[in-house]
């Protein structure tokens, strides 16, 4: 057996397909699709036709670590599951209105689902960026969540601060969707990869709709990892995004809190970025 395929077959652990299944609301299977892995270039590509209606949700099995795009509209997002099965609810509604526009609509899906390749795990990125992140519970990773998200309305919910989109001059549904909590002294944000990471860099993009007085921004956050560590960042007012270098760390999450707003106006996150390398499955969480 060639070496890349003992890698294969050890990195994806018992995957031998990928398989897809669509739901309705009331748990019915109304399409399904798989493809056998043969090496890391194996992929499932596919046009889906339905109209979507409120409750239908995908089931995607597979290997750990996949590159999936679910609406042709919205960036591919390499993503890991640490049983290679995840749910993904389809965004309708108020909470389709963070997604571009005419995401999930229509008739005519295509879909594309593949296994990451070694060079994709092992590149130093942004492993934070997850642009198919849902709100609320999630078994695939990045996953973004907070205890604030301004009156509970989707374009303010922390999965949009990990979608990928940097547009930050006004506030609202897309293209400003942001991670917009109530205004408190008590808020927190947290990026949970599932694995083990190590990172070095933060990047972070302020909602910047300052022209008209409605945003300041917090110039100062405590970073919590989880070994255990802490460290105290400085951030700016700018409307470019802004590179914060911290000490090396491998963590499974990432956690900001004692957000310091520089005046009592609305603060809020376009995208909060954390670059370092895939460490994979095998470290403890």
């Amino acid at each position: 057996m060639a070496i890349a395929s003992i890698f294969f077959s050890i990195l994806n652990i018992n995957a031998e397909k990928i398989f897809f299944k669509a739901y309705n609301c009331h748990d019915k299977l109304i399409f399904e699709k798989q493809v056998a892995l043969q090496d890391e270039h194996s992929t499932l590509n596919f046009k889906f036709n339905r109209l979507y209606e409120n409750g239908d949700y995908f089931v995607i099995e597979g290997p750990q670590y996949m590159n999936i795009q679910l609406d042709s509209n919205i960036r591919a997002s390499n993503i890991y599951t640490p049983n290679g099965k995840f749910k993904f609810i389809i965004p309708n509604n108020e909470n389709g209105i963070n997604y571009p526009e005419k995401s999930f609509t229509g008739v005519e899906h295509k879909i594309s689902i593949k296994t990451s390749t070694e060079k994709e795990k092992s590149m130093y990125r942004n492993v934070a960026l997850n642009s198919f992140d849902i709100r609320g519970n999630s078994n695939f990773y990045p996953h973004a969540t907070s205890n604030s998200e301004c009156r509970s309305e989707s374009f303010y919910a922390a999965r949009n601060a990990i979608d990928g989109n940097k547009t930050n001059i006004m506030h609202g549904k897309w293209p400003y969707q942001s991670w917009g909590p109530d205004k408190g002294v008590s808020l927190w944000f947290k990026i949970d990869f599932g694995r083990m990471v190590e990172i070095d860099k933060l990047v972070i993009v302020n909602r910047a709709q300052y022209i008209d007085l409605h945003d300041s921004y917090w110039n100062q956050a405590i970073v919590e990892y989880s070994d255990g560590k802490m460290e105290t960042i400085k951030i700016e007012k700018t409307d470019l995004p802004q590179e914060i270098k911290i000490k090396k760390h491998k963590t499974t999450w990432v956690k900001f809190s004692s957000l310091k707003a520089q005046e009592q106006k609305w603060c809020s996150w376009i995208e909060v970025e954390a670059w370092g390398i895939d460490l994979g499955s095998k470290n403890k969480l």
